[in-house]
């Protein structure tokens, strides 16, 4: 579609679809209201940045944009808008968002609304699983709704059928879906010609001017009655205001004046009419007549909604007259569409020489074979064309652009000489189908009617069916190669064609196990049909002409790939002066997983869209592990290139290569370079958060300077100067600094090394011993139940292997059999299997004697990789005489010295607190019988056990010891080498530096294999360690020791590097197995305690008496639960909990195929439904469990002789739970609900406010990342104001989200009778304890709002999501709270904010620690607000500046500016200290954005402290720090002998009614004065503790001791606090007293109980 010579040729650019459509938007649009929804978010997210820049639409009006709390109200918005009138509105969304809205979708077609387009990248809906890819399941859901359906193919026809629907829309009056392929067109980067904004001005039309009515229809429904009949009806108006012979005169002018009148826009005709007007009204006729509407016209979009025309929209219609409504929109409107779209193609083409027509065919004019498709796939069918008629076959495809109204005339016509015809589905529903065969059924029809009259008019006549194929492909992106394309032509040309066919999808493999061989055969037999539906394939078809590039990127997510990829395409497009085609591939996971990026680079238009590229010319793979998880030299060609990164030498890369890749890549001689694309970008980030992103464009570098024929004989200054302007063009914005960073990265990217193979020290790797590949993930070891059969198929490890595990593995799944449930269900914990290591390149290592044993490693670690145990002394020895010795003798003489050696070891433990486990193993043999020792085997035994490093530590050995002697284990902390991602979140949590960072190598690596595979081998840790965790007062995080409930999941997740989130699922789960176990336990002994006494009941029972029989009944009904919970069908007894996850990130990365760390039964409805579906899980199995209460009732009643039908049958028959006791009601299983923020507060608050409401016993765990993660960081109503999210964009015209947080905790709180606590994971104590009571709470719903930090979105290190958690709670960002009905009955009772830091203070007293200009440490006191929490994180960067020197006499704290009243803060500037990059101390200004944040937080958090009783106490302190203020101003103004003592009493009366003072009693300041005043009243102290009394204390100057085992603050929040101090010229953290803490405090037996521990158990021996 050539632009030729025409007025407007387009605007180059290199674009994907969705950027296309919305550079279209932002130019015309007057408005967009939306919610994210992949992938149509990316679309609003653009327009959305441009407004934030100030985009003026090109009638020079500046967009609004509203984001709603889901998709229904996103579309009722929209069509809010578009009913006022006026602009073009429009809104995007896809898939389950179009189905969610489907009813406003109705109703915004029947408004009859013009200018309205939704905007669609099309993808399949959620049914057997969740898919975010292409598919066309809600276009046609839209179909019955009457909206007019364009489809575009490719970027080109995305932005071109934008402006065509917008034209369109406007002309019919009928909404327009703009729709376009998910991935394959939104995500497709190619070479387009924009519409101009001339171009969308002159072709559109100003949405408030004047057009005249397209239809009769329109004409008398919104057609102007003209200019004549308005003035008239002012004339009426004003009829006393005019003499009777002027009023006839002025009327009959009208009337001879009446043709002229309509078209008199401009007022020359006023004059004429003047002299009839009296004076004083001729303003106001001057105005009606300038702004009157000409006769037949109506506003290009017209308002339906409009003050200046009052009217009811939306009535309700009852039997007579609904049906007229309906007839008069089909025949008087919707019939018009198809001319008025095809008129708006046709204004298109003569405007731009862009050809449009509801139907494209190409190469059809003799065609025997015809595809028939939508969207993108007709690209794909057209790059094969040429190659089939090659081999003699006629064959076409026709493009549909119109689907509704479907263009059936067009289509017959194109189908004209059509033998077969295939038309391509990308949805099971086949709607395209059907309309195709209804436009052929109907021309057949026409040619059977000879000589009468046309049954269907305008629809040319067959003379004879064609074959018909209906061809499903592309579901959810599934791969569409061009062979595949080949086969279906092919499949056309047999006399019997197959009718049904699936593209790539095979049903039976050629090669299958001798498992799946048996499951096909049956397959075969009972489904002959499917062997028809796969087709045979034959090689791919060389479809790109000679000269054509071909690259492929191996990376990884949050490498900066995309980002990159895009860069590249423009660049090599640029350079070579070629046409490109790019896309991304990954999945539904987002930092961490397999990323690749494709680019095609040609000299003629590159069509294949579909296809990924299988055949390249060059590999680059930043995936420095890329060969231990996929093949990256599949496809590469003979003499290809191939760019790796690598911080290796060429000769150890080489020799690290597998075999097979060595082999590959000499015998097709390919090119091999490599550089270390991280230590380049390391060198040149101008900060440490763009490092890993700016990695990526070093490979530009490595491409530019290694790949032949880039550069074309271009010199090296004219390649650079090129490379820099387009990252001008691209980070322009971000500054010069910036600019030539990326320049400095892609220059030394062009000095990769070339990996010279032929050398003979490369050869020689070829001799060298084969080398061992990454072993098996031993995390599976750790969860046995993982691999254990099932009783069917379904769930069952072995037949998922065959289905889906396997294929996935070994790359085949595009291609791999259909077998029964495949894509229904995954096993449990198939993530055990998951490698996350081998994207790592930093690894925590252990170092045991710094370790305290404090835990926080394993509670902060998100991916089950750091497993925390206790060992038997007689363990270790065991395991490490296994591990040194072979033979069975030799371990058999070390078995029997253990005991004694055990014994001496664990002497000289309790003697030598500073001892390592291996000196004094190897000490303590020397106390045994000389003889019994086998010498030379000691260095071998003391090496093994010194391999696996353990702790002494005080709480699991010194304070056990203490209490009994013998009692004492040690500590390991292993790192799982399969687990761990290298987030290092556990270094940044450990206070004492037990864990420290080391760059990992092979030596290193399997180092820390040997030891996990120790680990596995070692028993559990001993019981009585965990024994009374979860009792009162017990110290719940010591369940993490025990594997059973550390690996509640087994790690293997998609999540992150670094999530927040999975550390809080963890935590929750893991107690939630603890007390479920448990309950368990207990119950079992109670069913068999009943059964035994039911047993001797039974046998004194007569035969035949109706006792017996009841007994009976009742015993096989407890039997049968008994079976059920002591082993049930899978041996391992029920679940504890069950999971209804929303759709979300929590839902992706526990989900996406084929691992999940879950062990428990999880299920994922939609996005919105998690808590309904919730209450219908807990319903069905309340169900089955109705039957074992009703047994135990009745057993109860049995036993005691004391059943009496007539009272107890018809209870018992009709139980539910509301009817349980608490104890009956711990017997259901924990039904929980995890949702993100934006699904609970947002789209999915409706359905869980109503569950909170209706008491369910429910659990909610809400994600809360402050950002809507799922879709890439959002506005939610759970993010803050002032943050720059990707739809409330921070620019030069707006300043990020302005609306205020919703505190979804308070409104639950006020639900009746539910349980919420607002929880962060780095206050673990709070988080485990508030687990707890959530777990146990059965009277009502409870819910569970997590601080979870999103290092992606919010813009942090990996390492820091528990660092900022805690930060958000110290801030008051995001403050902790229980809410626990069963507390009392006044809100005061219920609410407790204990857990927070200093509760009763507004702001936390926190320490900066900073360098002085001597270089000097020195430490700041200051209060900690919210703005230094928003300072640390990147979505708020924007909102703070360098305070310049100017301003330092007006810079005030933040925290004192917000004390200011508004008019105090006039040339005030608020700012927050920081520290620069050198340490030193600055200022940083804030917006009014970030006082905005501050405040709200402040409200917040008072609010939080009224509802738990502080305010009181609080205000009477503020009262009594005034009242010594006057005092000391009154004592100073008698010292002075002043005499104003009536401001002095005016004050004292001001104060004394102020309504901060006490209520009651006199106001006493405690002076005397000339006798006349009370004698001073002295207040009694606060009550201080005696030092004896003291239940705990930390003396001030033992805190430089402390090495910060977190156990006191942790425990104790309420009493002690987390500090730094400076100690000898260094920063260090420690744990200390807060002032007065014991004053009032007030012992409970659980407080107690902790007080026991901490003092037992500070590492440091300081906590007396």
């Amino acid at each position: 579609m050539s632009a030729g010579t025409s007025a407007f040729p387009g605007v180059p650019d290199v674009i994907n679809g969705n950027g296309a459509v919305a550079y279209v938007m932002k130019h015309v649009c007057g408005g967009v209201i939306g919610y994210p929804i992949t992938p149509s978010t990316e679309i609003s997210e653009i327009f959305e940045a441009a407004r934030a820049e100030g985009q003026l639409n090109v009638w020079g009006k500046h967009p609004f944009f509203v984001e709603t709390e889901g998709e229904h109200s996103a579309q009722s918005g929209a069509l809010g808008a578009a009913l006022t009138g006026g602009n073009f509105i429009s809104n995007a969304s896809s898939s389950q968002g179009i189905l969610y809205g489907l009813e406003s979708h109705y109703v915004t077609v029947g408004k009859k609304i013009g200018g309205f387009v939704l905007h669609v990248a099309a993808r399949v809906v959620t049914k057997h699983s969740l898919n975010v890819m292409a598919g066309h399941d809600d276009i046609y859901a839209m179909l019955p709704t009457g909206y007019t359906i364009l489809f575009g193919s490719n970027p080109q026809e995305a932005a071109d059928l934008a402006a065509i629907s917008y034209r369109a829309s406007s002309l019919s009056l009928i909404p327009v879906a703009n729709t376009m392929d998910g991935f394959a067109t939104s995500h497709m980067m190619s070479e387009v010609l924009l519409p101009e904004p001339d171009l969308l001005r002159a072709y559109l039309g100003d949405p408030q001017g004047r057009i005249a009515c397209p239809t009769v229809a329109q004409e008398l429904l919104f057609g102007a009655k003209g200019r004549r009949f308005q003035l008239l009806r002012y004339l009426d108006r004003h009829a006393d205001d005019f003499d009777s012979a002027g009023l006839a005169a002025l009327r009959a002018t009208l009337d001879t004046l009446a043709e002229a009148i309509e078209v008199d826009n401009d007022g020359t005709l006023l004059d004429r009419t003047y002299p009839l007007v009296p004076e004083a009204l001729r303003p106001q006729w001057r105005r009606q007549w300038l702004n009157a509407w000409p006769r037949g016209t109506r506003q290009l979009v017209p308002a339906l909604v409009d003050p200046h025309n009052p009217g009811l929209t939306g009535p309700v219609q009852n039997q007579p007259d609904f049906q007229a409504g309906s007839a008069d929109h089909r025949t008087h409107f919707a019939s018009a569409v198809p001319h008025l779209v095809r008129q708006a193609m046709a204004e298109y083409r003569d405007l731009t020489g862009r050809d449009y027509s509801p139907v494209l065919s190409y190469d059809c004019e003799d065609a025997d074979y015809v595809m028939v498709g939508l969207g993108s796939i007709t690209d794909d069918v057209r790059a094969v064309l040429p190659y089939l008629r090659g081999l003699g076959l006629k064959v076409g495809v026709v493009s549909v652009k119109l689907l509704q109204p479907f263009p059936e005339a067009e289509l017959v016509a194109a189908l004209g000489t059509a033998k077969a015809v295939t038309v391509l589905e990308r949805s099971d529903d086949t709607a395209l189908t059907r309309l195709v065969t209804q436009a052929m059924f109907r021309a057949r029809a026409n040619g059977e009617a000879g000589e009468a009259p046309l049954p269907y008019p305008g629809i040319p006549a067959l003379a004879a069916l064609p074959r018909m194929t209906t061809a499903i492909f592309g579901l959810g992106g599934h791969d569409v190669q061009p062979r595949y394309l080949v086969a279906a032509f092919r499949n056309m040309t047999r006399e019997a064609p197959a009718p049904l066919v699936y593209l790539g999808s095979q049903f039976f493999t050629a090669n299958p196990t001798p498992t799946v061989a048996a499951i096909q055969e049956r397959l075969r037999v009972a489904y002959p049909e499917t062997q028809l539906m796969a087709l045979e394939t034959e090689p791919n078809p060389v479809v790109l002409p000679p000269g054509a590039l071909r690259l492929r990127f191996h990376s990884v997510g949050g490498y900066g790939t995309v980002a990159t990829g895009k860069l590249l395409t423009d660049l090599l497009a640029s350079l070579l002066g070629m046409h490109s085609k790019s896309a991304p591939k990954y999945g539904s996971e987002k930092s961490g997983a397999a990323t690749n990026f494709y680019i095609t680079l040609s000299p003629e238009p590159v069509l294949l869209t579909n296809a990924e590229l299988e055949d390249v010319e060059v590999v680059i793979a930043p995936d420095h592990q890329v060969f231990s998880h996929t093949n990256p030299l599949k496809g590469l060609v003979q003499g290809g290139t191939l760019i790796m990164q690598s911080d290796q030498k060429p000769l150890e890369v080489w020799r690290d290569l597998p075999a097979h890749a060595r082999r590959a890549i000499k015998e097709r001689g390919i090119r091999f370079f490599v550089l270390d694309a991280f230590a380049i970008a390391r060198a040149h980030a101008p900060n440490p958060q763009l490092e890993t992103r700016m990695m990526g464009i070093a490979f530009i570098g490595a491409i530019i300077g290694h790949v032949d024929g880039v550069a074309r004989g271009q010199s090296s200054k004219d390649v650079e100067s090129r490379v820099r302007s387009e990252l001008a063009h691209k980070f322009g914005r971000r500054g010069e600094t910036v600019i030539e960073a990326n320049m400095a990265v892609v220059r030394d990217g062009m000095g990769a090394v070339a990996v010279d193979y032929t050398d003979p020290a490369f050869e020689a790797v070829e001799s060298d011993l084969l080398r061992v590949g990454l072993k098996p993930a031993l995390s599976l070891s750790m969860t046995p139940t993982v691999t254990q059969e099932r009783t069917s198929g379904l769930f069952d490890p072995a037949y998922f292997e065959e289905i889906l595990a396997r294929p996935l593995r070994e790359g085949t799944t595009d291609e791999a059999p259909v077998l029964p449930g495949t894509g229904l269900f995954m096993p449990v914990g198939t993530g055990a299997t998951k490698n996350k290591g081998i994207f790592r390149r930093t690894i925590p290592v252990f170092d045991a004697a710094a370790c305290t044993a404090c835990m926080e490693c394993a509670l902060a670690c998100p991916d089950n990789a750091i497993p925390n145990s206790g060992h038997e002394i007689d363990d270790l020895l065991g395991a490490a005489i296994d591990a040194a010795l072979a033979s069975e003798p030799q371990r058999a003489a070390w078995y029997g010295l253990v005991p004694a050696w055990s014994a001496e070891i664990r002497r000289r433990l309790r003697a030598d607190t500073a001892a390592e486990l291996d000196a004094v193993a190897e000490d303590s043999l020397t106390a045994l019988p000389a003889d019994q020792v086998p010498a030379q085997q000691v260095g071998e035994v003391v090496r093994a056990l010194a391999a696996f490093p353990v702790a002494r530590t005080r709480p699991l050995f010194d304070a056990l010891e203490k209490q009994s002697a013998g009692s004492g284990t040690l500590f390991s902390a292993v790192i799982d080498p399969w687990k761990c991602t290298g987030c290092l979140q556990c270094i940044d949590v450990c206070g004492p530096n037990a864990l420290a960072p080391v760059e990992q190598d092979a030596r290193l690596l399997d180092e820390l294999e040997t030891r996990f595979e120790r680990l596995t081998k070692l028993p559990d840790t001993p019981e009585r360690l965990t024994a009374g965790a979860t009792a009162p007062g017990g110290d719940i995080k010591r369940i993490l020791l025990n594997r059973s409930d550390y690996y509640s999941m087994t790690g293997g997740h998609g999540a992150c590097r670094g999530c927040g989130e999975v550390t809080a699922i963890h935590l929750l789960n893991s107690l939630s197995h603890r007390i479920g176990d448990d309950r368990t336990a207990a119950h079992l002994r109670t069913l068999d305690d009943t059964l035994a006494r039911l047993t001797v009941l039974l046998e004194s029972l007569p035969p035949t008496s109706s006792r017996r029989a009841r007994v009976t009944d009742t015993v096989a009904e407890l039997e049968r639960r008994l079976y059920l919970y002591e082993s049930g069908p899978t041996g391992n007894g029920p679940a504890s909990t069950v999971i209804a996850n929303s759709t979300g990130c929590s839902s992706v990365y526990a989900s996406t195929m084929p691992f999940s760390p879950y062990l428990d039964p999880w299920v994922n409805g939609l996005f919105q439904d998690a808590q309904p579906l919730a209450v219908g899980i807990f319903e069905g199995l309340v169900s089955g469990l109705v039957g074992e209460v009703r047994a135990l009732r009745l057993a109860r009643l049995l036993l005691d002789g004391s059943y009496d039908p007539s009272v107890h049958e018809t209870a018992l028959s009709t139980l539910s739970w509301r009817d349980f006791t608490a104890e009956e009601r711990a017997l259901i299983p924990v039904v929980l609900t995890i949702s993100g923020d934006g699904a609970a507060f947002d789209i999915g608050f409706g359905a869980l406010s109503r569950v909170l409401a209706g008491g369910t016993p429910i659990k909610s765990l809400v994600l809360d990342t402050g950002g809507y993660s799922n879709t890439g960081g959002q506005a939610s109503t759970a993010s803050h104001a002032g943050q720059d999210a990707d739809l409330a964009r921070y620019g030069s015209a707006h300043a990020g989200k302005q609306e205020s947080r919703k505190e979804i905790g308070l409104l639950a709180s006020f639900h009746p009778g539910v349980y919420v606590c607002s929880v962060a994971t780095a206050f673990h104590g709070h988080f485990l304890r508030a687990s707890a009571d959530l777990l146990g709470f059965n009277e009502g719903a409870a819910l569970m709002i997590a601080y979870t930090p999103c290092d992606t979105e919010n813009g942090m290190p990996e390492d820091q999501a528990t660092a900022r958690s805690r930060l958000a709670v110290e801030s008051r960002v995001s403050p902790l709270f229980t809410h626990d009905p069963r507390r009392g009955t006044t809100v005061a009772q219920r609410f407790s904010l204990e857990g927070n830091p200093e509760p009763d203070a507004l702001w936390v007293t926190t320490t900066l620690t900073y360098r002085d200009a001597r270089g000097q440490l020195q430490l700041k006191t200051m209060p900690l607000t919210p703005a230094d929490f928003a300072i640390g994180e990147q979505r708020f960067a924007k909102q703070f500046r360098w305070l310049a020197a100017h301003e330092e006499d007006r810079a005030m704290p933040i925290a004192d500016f917000v004390e200011l009243r508004a008019h105090e803060r006039t040339a005030r500037v608020p700012f927050v200290f920081t520290t620069d990059r050198s340490g030193h101390l600055v200022k940083m200004a804030c917006s009014a954005s970030i006082v905005a944040l501050v405040e709200d937080r402040k409200r917040y958090w008072q609010t939080l402290q009224f509802l738990d009783g502080k305010s009181e106490a609080i205000l009477a302190v503020h009262h009594r720090v005034e009242v010594e203020a006057w005092a000391s101003k009154y004592s100073e103004a008698l010292d002075a002998r002043e005499s104003a003592l009536d401001v002095i009493a005016k004050a004292m009366a001001d104060l004394a009614t102020s309504s901060e003072a006490p209520a009651g009693g006199p106001l006493r300041l405690g002076l005397g004065f000339g006798g006349q005043m009370e004698a001073p009243a002295v207040a009694a102290p606060a009550a201080a503790t005696a030092v004896a009394e003291r239940p705990i204390w930390l003396d001030e100057a033992d805190v430089p001791r402390c090495n910060d085992c977190a156990t006191c603050y942790q425990e104790l929040p309420q009493l002690f606090e987390k500090a730094t101090i400076v100690l000898d010229g260094q920063p260090k953290t420690v744990g200390r007293m807060r002032p007065e803490a014991l004053d009032g405090l007030e012992l409970t037996a659980e407080l107690t109980a902790r007080i026991t521990r901490v003092k037992a158990t500070c590492d440091a021996e300081i906590i007396q």
